[in-house]
Parts: structure tokens; sequence; C-alpha cells
């Protein structure tokens, strides 16, 4: 007798061929049939699985259930009660024990007198991980445009409250906003990436640099910023740059703006300490009232990224220092290793 599956007109295994696993039992659930795509699949040779209750290649949480219906499809009201082809959402487990989602479907067929359950299952794995991906994706999208929005509101809010005139609110609106703008660009909207902070500052402070770039300074480990974090980062140094622009080391000739960033600290106890600071410009006196800039550092970026913010208004120069805890700040390590894939 050939074996299942064999066609001796064309001298082949057919089921060798099909790129589905197709697993055939008996009304008792003993495997009869185990074919290549099943072998891969599962990871048992065949010669393993032969014999064997079908339960095996079943999670240890479902197999009672299969039982059940196993026998209950076996009879023929059984079957006359569910659509032949039906095909519906099972998981397997393999031979290591790893569990995987899969599609099956199951007919029923009386051969010689024996009733015949023939599975036909598919591994979705791949499809799953799509699934899974495009749904937090999704949220992340979802997620973000909520932070943008609600960083929006505020600069509105609090730049309309500090504006002199409607020129001055267009003005610094605009300006704050094409910051927030350049951020998400350098993120990629919707996608699981960071920012790189010596990046984010030259972005925002190369428009002030001299040919030579001898005022502006830039030292500091690399630091992989997370996007809430770079959406702050990058607001709290359009401040600092747009005020020493009018009025600090940026509007002096022989001005110089240095940001030094350093780790404190080891582990996810460690502190990531940004400090901006300026000299060589005009005098510095403190402010008689808290701007919008400042606020927005002090409250807003502080806020969000749970820092300390300290701002030292030396005659020499201003000097902001932003204390935020490393795990505030920087990209975590896993979606590094996915941005880096």
């Amino acid at each position: 007798m050939a074996p299942p599956g064999f066609h001796p007109a064309l001298n082949i295994d057919v089921l060798a061929l099909v790129a589905d696993s197709v697993i055939c039992t008996d009304e008792n659930g003993r495997i009869l049939v185990f074919n290549r795509a099943a072998e891969q699949a599962f990871g048992y040779d065949a010669s393993d699985v032969i014999g064997q209750p079908v339960e095996m290649l079943l999670p240890p949480g479902d197999r009672a259930e299969h039982v059940h219906q196993v026998r209950s499809f076996a009879s023929r009201d059984g079957a006359r009660k569910r659509l032949m082809g039906h095909r519906r959402e099972v998981r397997g487990r393999r031979k290591s024990g790893e569990e995987f989602p899969a599609e099956a479907m199951v007919s029923r067929q009386t051969i010689e007198g024996r009733t015949i359950l023939t599975v036909v299952l598919r591994d979705i794995t791949e499809r799953k991980a799509l699934e899974e991906l495009r749904e937090a994706l999704a949220r992340e999208l979802e997620h973000r445009m909520r932070n943008v929005l609600s960083v929006v509101n505020s600069i509105v809010t609090i730049s309309a409250a500090n504006a002199v005139n409607m020129e001055t609110f267009k003005e610094s609106l605009l300006g704050r906003l094409k910051a927030l703008a350049a951020t998400q660009g350098a993120l990629g909207l919707g996608a699981q990436e960071g920012a790189a902070l010596s990046a984010l500052l030259l972005a925002e402070l190369a428009q002030y640099q001299t040919p030579a770039g001898t005022n502006v300074r830039i030292e500091g480990p690399l630091v992989s910023l997370g996007p809430r974090a770079a959406q702050m980062l990058a607001l709290a140094v359009h401040e600092l740059a747009t005020n020493s622009a009018k009025y600090g080391a940026l509007s002096h000739a022989g001005g110089c703006v240095e940001v030094m960033s350093a780790f404190k600290g080891k582990g996810d106890k460690a502190l990531l300490v940004i400090q901006w600071r300026e000299t060589g410009g005009p005098p510095v006196t403190p402010p008689t009232r808290q701007g919008f800039g400042t606020r927005l550092i002090t409250q807003v970026v502080a806020k969000a990224l749970r820092a300390d913010v300290a701002m030292d208004y030396r005659p020499e120069g201003l000097t902001c220092r932003i204390t935020a805890p490393r795990t505030m700040v920087e990209l975590d390590r896993q979606d590094q290793a996915r941005t880096r894939a």
C-alpha cells in the first residue's frame, strides 16, 4: 500500500511539496501522517510522532479542550454542525517547548471504513509579529501626536500671555513651532527612533556659529535622546539660543556659548547634567519678570523630564543647568538596538 500523499503516476510524495503542515489523525487523535512542513514547523521527525496523540503538538492548557473537540468533530453529528474548511486560530507547541500562533483548517473523511481527520496548519508567527508592530507604531504615533499637541497648546497659551503685540506674538510663536517641527523631523514621526543630543544642539546653534565656529562649543558623551526628551530639550535650547542672540553672548562679536553634558552616577540611577554657559557677552542683570522662555524651561521641561533646572544670571553671562534622570532622557536600550538594526 502506498504511503498517504504518494502519487504513483508522478512517483513523488505530494505532501512533501505542500508548504503548510499536514497532519492526519484517526478518530482518537492518534497521528497517522506528518508531512515535511510539519516536521519543520514543530521540530519533530515524523517517526517521533506517528502513533502519538496529536495533543503533544499543543500547549498543555489547550489539550483537554482539543480532545473534546476532536471527539465531537469525529462524530457524524459534529461534522454536520461544523463547516468543512473553516479556518480558525490556534496555538502550536514545538519540540523545544516554544509556543507559536497558527491557523488551522480541519476536514473529516472516511477511508476504508476508518474516520480520518486532516489538519492543514499554517504558522503565522511572522504575520502576528508584523500585526503587533503595526499596532505598536499606531499607538506610538497617537501618543506622540498627543504630546505634540499638548506642547503646542502650552506654547500658544504662554506666548500669547507674554506678547506685547500681534507682531511679537507671531514672531515668537513661529520660531518656537519651527524648533518643534525640526525636532519632529529629526525623530522621524511615528518611528521608534531617538536623536543624538549633540545633533540636536548643533541643529539649533549652527545658524549662530561664526565661520570659524569658535563662538559655539559642544562637549560631552554620546547621548541618544528618547522622543519626548528630544522635544523638550529642543524647545529649551531654542529659548536659550534665541535669548542669547538677542541679549546675550551670541549677540556680541566676542561672545561664546558652551554646552557641556556629562553623566553623574552609574546605571539606572545615573543623572544627565546639561550645562549651558555664556561668556563674553554684554553684562547680565537678573530679569525683573519671568518670561516665556524661563517658564518653559523651569516648568514645562522640568516637569516633563522630572528634572532640576537652575538659572544663574551671572554678570559675565547666563548659566542654565538641567539635571535629569538618565532613564527619563536617554533612549531605552532595547529601542537603541532596534534603531541600529
